[in-house]
């Protein structure tokens, strides 16, 4: 579907040249603001060169969705760096299908796994992650990335880790307990204000501790606020 509602007619190009790569930057820059933490092109050209993978949905010549991954220390997982939407092209199925075709270029790579971090905070993204897509969350950081500004503000950049299984039939532990998180909205966290605050602070201390010592969460309910956990 697109923005009004009517079958899409988008076009996905696996990008590998600096001058099909050159569409991300302003991309970023236009979905998350123009920090100083893009992804320059010849960071782009080299870690898609040496095994990564960049992929763009194009309505007609313009860019309306992205996801970019580079290899990790371990060749059978992939880092998903980022994935991106024109918010005009949002809750239509196009984030998942990026996100399925990420995979199935994985797959046909013999690559079996993939990670990448979200902000426990964005319960739209930890719905596609844990719910959508079936991921686990293996690992809550604290500050992660330090300052990153634009739409997070000066709030402590926490994070969590997600792993997702690429193969058909996986399973994940059966979810034993419930963490309420506080409401924030974007709009709080991009102000970094009391609200924010707390929701950050409330959800490290039920989550940082539990998931070093093996939990993982295993679903999310965003409509009751809450992570739903098991032990790995």
């Amino acid at each position: 579907m697109n923005a009004a509602g009517e079958p899409a007619r988008l076009e996905f190009r696996e990008l590998r040249t600096a001058d099909e790569l050159a569409h991300l930057p302003p991309f970023e820059s236009r979905i998350w603001g123009s920090g100083g933490d893009l992804v320059s092109v010849n960071m782009l050209v080299a870690t898609v060169g040496e095994g990564g993978v960049a992929l763009g949905a194009f309505d007609g010549d313009e860019i309306v969705g992205a996801v970019y991954g580079f290899p990790t220390r371990e060749p059978h997982v992939l880092h998903s760096h980022y994935m991106a939407v024109d918010p005009r092209w949002r809750r239509n199925g196009l984030g998942v299908e990026l996100k399925q075709r990420q995979r199935r270029w994985c797959l046909d790579r013999g690559i079996t796994h993939m990670r990448w971090t979200y902000d426990p905070l964005q319960l739209a993204n930890a719905h596609l992650n844990l719910h959508v897509l079936g991921c686990v969350g293996i690992a809550y950081h604290v500050d992660y990335y330090g300052h990153l500004g634009g739409i997070n503000g000066s709030l402590p950049s926490d994070r969590v880790t997600v792993s997702w299984d690429l193969r058909d039939g996986a399973t994940k532990p059966a979810a034993e307990l419930a963490v309420d998180v506080p409401p924030a909205s974007a709009d709080d966290i991009a102000a970094s204000n009391d609200t924010a605050l707390h929701a950050r602070l409330h959800v490290r201390s039920e989550l940082h501790e539990r998931m070093a010592t093996g939990w993982q969460l295993v679903d999310v309910d965003r409509d009751g606020r809450r992570y739903l956990l098991g032990r790995s």
